[in-house]
């Protein structure tokens, strides 16, 4: 463990902040607390390095590095000058600073991360000799500059990209859901791999699983690499330690068995890129893909667990409204009766709720991810 704590960031959309938060305390973090689109948690680097790899409902990691008073151009080239950021760059490390924020001093947020770029160059030039590389597409360590007013806040993006891309996808469906966002539906209702899964995600008159972008067993970002395996300091004194299990995970979870899942498609294109996923990450023994229309999909057992997110009119178009409306409660009919079963959908149509009737569960209600989006747990076990 390093004797240094930071204090870190875990970002997430609109409403998933609690989900995000249970799934950070479950893991063994410190000083857990949830705000508006993100997470706070504290640590050494390490417990950075374990969020990357084992949160499943982050977007980022961000590792706050330091707040400073910063009104002025020249302010923010002296501060950043100050940090050390030979603990993080090596001589020979690629970086990159994302800026975001204006002042009256700083009118755009291109030119404060060319200041704070100046500052990070210089620093490691006056160490090592020489000023390191800037790599824009696909830096070994990436930076945030955030200006508000004469606060500056600086942290390195553990994380180099966003977590959702697990590494699994080698292809996509016309409007896949984010794996970070899938995680948090299936923590929401309560899923814990003891009970069958059926994933569906509607699309206008079929249903398609997405593109399985899910591994069962294994570390969220194990197959997706991320900036903080550069960072000098962890290089020197934190080494391969990260990659074992996150404190909160037992023996029972270790060797749990899970149950049987089914992805429910109609579409062939979708059906094949499913599939190749399935067979990429070793699941082809506990994943059935069926061929299924919406209004088909079912409930494969008494206890299982039904996942879907209807189209909502965005990326995948119908002729208008009232076909989405239509749409919504064949499902709610066809989803009514699921005995012991559990529905959860996610819809960002206004009209999704009383179009689909559904009731929330007791104790569950209705998650609000935005003015629009809703979150729906029906029934219960």
């Amino acid at each position: 463990m390093s004797a240094t704590q930071y204090n870190f960031v875990a970002t997430c959309s609109i409403g998933c902040e609690t989900i995000l938060e249970k799934e950070l305390k479950s893991l063994g973090f410190s000083h857990v607390k949830a705000a508006r689109n993100l997470v706070r948690f504290s640590g050494g680097i390490e417990d950075g390095m374990r969020a990357c790899l084992w949160s499943r409902c982050a977007s980022r990691i961000l590792m706050s590095l330091d707040s400073v008073h910063a009104p002025s151009a020249e302010e923010i080239y002296r501060q950043c000058l100050k940090v050390p950021w030979e603990d993080f760059l090596s001589a020979s490390s690629t970086f990159a600073v994302h800026g975001i924020g204006t002042n009256r001093s700083v009118r755009n947020s291109a030119f404060l991360a060319q200041k704070v770029k100046d500052a990070i160059a210089d620093r490691l030039r006056n160490r090592y000799g020489k000023r390191p590389n800037v790599d824009r597409n696909d830096p070994q360590v990436s930076i945030n500059a955030h200006l508000a007013g004469a606060r500056l806040d600086l942290s390195l993006d553990l994380s180099g990209d966003s977590l959702h891309k697990r590494g699994w996808r080698v292809e996509t469906t016309q409007a896949p859901i984010k794996e970070s966002l899938a995680a948090t539906i299936l923590l929401a209702a309560g899923y814990k791999g003891d009970r069958p899964f059926s994933r569906s995600d509607v699309r206008l008159g079929y249903v398609s699983c997405g593109s399985g972008g899910h591994r069962l067993g294994a570390s969220a970002g194990s197959s997706s690499p991320f900036c903080v395996r550069t960072l000098a300091d962890v290089a020197q004194n934190v080494g391969k330690t990260f990659r074992r299990e996150p404190p909160g995970i037992g023996k029972a979870e270790k060797t749990k068995t899970f149950h049987p899942f089914w992805a429910v498609i109609s579409n062939d294109r979708a059906i094949r890129i499913t599939s190749q996923h399935i067979e990429q990450s070793g699941l082809s023994e506990i994943i059935h893909v069926e061929k299924m229309g919406a209004v088909r999909a079912r409930f494969p057992e008494e206890d299982c667990l039904l996942a879907t997110n209807p189209p909502y009119g965005e990326r995948i178009k119908p002729e208008d409204d009232e076909d989405l409306t239509v749409l919504y409660r064949k499902l709610g009919e066809k989803w009514k009766d699921i005995g012991r079963g559990r529905l959860a959908v996610i819809c960002a149509h206004t009209g999704f709720r009383k179009s689909f009737r559904a009731k929330a569960v007791s104790g569950g209600g209705i998650v609000q991810r935005s003015d629009t989006k809703s979150f729906v747990l029906v029934s219960s076990w």
